[in-house]
C-alpha cells in the first residue's frame, strides 16, 4: 500500500474515532437522564401505591381473578448495543412453548424483525428510541392494552412483562396489581371524586407509571450495553490506528531512502560529484600566501 493510501486510511481512522467518541457521549448523556427519570418515577410509584391504599376499601369483596396472559416484550428500537434484542428473542422462545394460549405484545421493530417469523400472531408495538419518547410510548402501550382488554364486567387478564434488567432478561408480574401496604394512620384523606371513580384511575396510573419504570430500565441497560460496545470500537479503532501509522512512517522512510538512492545513482551517472570544502590547516594557509 502506497503512502498516500496509508495517509487517507489514516484520516478514515480518525474520523470514524470522532464519530464513535460522540455516540459514546450521547449515550453517557442518555444514561444521566435516565437516572433522574428513574428516581422521579419511583417516587411517583410511592406515592400512587400510598394513595391507592388510603382508597382501597379495607374490607370488601376479593378482587376479580385473572384470566388469561398478556405477555409485553419491550426490545431496543436503536442499533449498536450488541445481542440487546437476541437475548429477549432467546427467552421468549422458552416462553412461547410454555405460555401456548398467552397473547402476545412486541414493542420495537428490530425486535419485530427478529420474531415475526416465529410469532405470526403478535400485535406489534412501536418502540422507544430513548427518554424524550418514553412518556408518549407508555400511553401508547396503555391505550393498546385497554383496547385488547375485555369489555364489561370480564376479568382482567394477567400482565407479564419482558424486558432487560440489570441482571439480565427479567419477568415481571404488572397485573394483577402487587399488595398494597397497610392505609396510613389516622383520618382517611379528602377526597373530590367517589371511591369507585377515583379507584380505576389510580389503578391505572399505577399501571402507566409501573411501565415507564420498565422502560426506563430498560433503555439504561440500553445505553450501558451501547457504551461498552463503542468502548470497544475505540479501542479497535486506537489499536488499528497504531499499527497503520506506525506502518505509515516506515513507509514514508523507505520512500525517502529509495529516493535519496536514486538522486545518488543519477548523479554517480552523469560524473558529478557533490562540491567538498577541503579543510586546510592554518600553516598551509600561510605557505599558500607565502608562495603567491
Amino acid at each position: 500500500m502506497s503512502g498516500v493510501a496509508l495517509r487517507e486510511r489514516l484520516v478514515l481512522l480518525d474520523e470514524l474515532r470522532q464519530i464513535v467518541t460522540a455516540m459514546r457521549n450521547l449515550a453517557y448523556a442518555e444514561l444521566q437522564r435516565l437516572n433522574r427519570m428513574q428516581a422521579a418515577c419511583a417516587r411517583a410509584d410511592e406515592t400512587i401505591e400510598r394513595a391507592l391504599a388510603d382508597t382501597v376499601p379495607a374490607v370488601g369483596a376479593p378482587p376479580p381473578r385473572a384470566t388469561g396472559t398478556v405477555w409485553l416484550v419491550i426490545g431496543s428500537e436503536r442499533g449498536f448495543c450488541g445481542g440487546f434484542n437476541d437475548q429477549l428473542a432467546d427467552a421468549l422462545a422458552g416462553l412461547v412453548e410454555r405460555e401456548a394460549d398467552a397473547q402476545w405484545m412486541i414493542a420495537g421493530t428490530r425486535l419485530r424483525q427478529r420474531l415475526e417469523p416465529v410469532l405470526h400472531h403478535a400485535a406489534w408495538l412501536d418502540g422507544c428510541t430513548g427518554t424524550e419518547d418514553a412518556p408518549a410510548c407508555v400511553d401508547t402501550w396503555m391505550s393498546r392494552l385497554a383496547s385488547s382488554a375485555p369489555a364489561g364486567p370480564a376479568p382482567t387478564p394477567s400482565l407479564w412483562l419482558l424486558h432487560h434488567a440489570e441482571h439480565g432478561v427479567a419477568r415481571r408480574r404488572m397485573l394483577p396489581l402487587p399488595d398494597l401496604p397497610a392505609p396510613s394512620a389516622g383520618p382517611p384523606p379528602a377526597r373530590y371524586l367517589p371511591r369507585a371513580q377515583l379507584l380505576p384511575k389510580l389503578m391505572a396510573e399505577m399501571l402507566r407509571v409501573a411501565l415507564l419504570g420498565a422502560l426506563l430500565q430498560s433503555l439504561q441497560q440500553e445505553n450501558h450495553w451501547r457504551l461498552a460496545q463503542m468502548q470497544r470500537a475505540q479501542d479497535y479503532l486506537d489499536e488499528a490506528g497504531g499499527r497503520l501509522r506506525r506502518r505509515y512512517f516506515r513507509q514514508r522512510q523507505s520512500d525517502i531512502t529509495s529516493e535519496l538512492e536514486t538522486l545518488m545513482a543519477s548523479l554517480d551517472a552523469t560524473g558529478m560529484k557533490p562540491p567538498v570544502r577541503a579543510a586546510l590547516s592554518p600553516a598551509s594557509r600561510h605557505s599558500a600566501r607565502t608562495a603567491s
